[in-house]
């Protein structure tokens, strides 16, 4: 069984997902802000940081510390 927690994160992880695929975020582009994907998504900033975290050990996304999250080159 899945937590409502996990659950929540897939659910960011999708969109995020979903946005590449709409080619709303293209290799390059800067994701929101932790604190605003998570207003937008109405869950909490730790949410967006798992999955922002995950989505970064898959190589989806990368960290560039002090600029925040980006899509990874195709």
């Amino acid at each position: 069984m899945t937590s409502r927690i996990g659950t929540r994160t897939m659910e960011v992880m999708d969109a995020i997902r979903q946005r590449m695929a709409d080619r709303r975020l293209s290799p390059g582009d800067r994701l929101p802000s932790i604190r605003r994907f998570a207003s937008t998504m109405g869950v909490s900033p730790s949410t967006v940081v798992e999955a922002f975290d995950r989505l970064a050990a898959e190589g989806v996304i990368r960290s560039r510390p002090g600029s925040g999250f980006y899509v990874s080159g195709a």
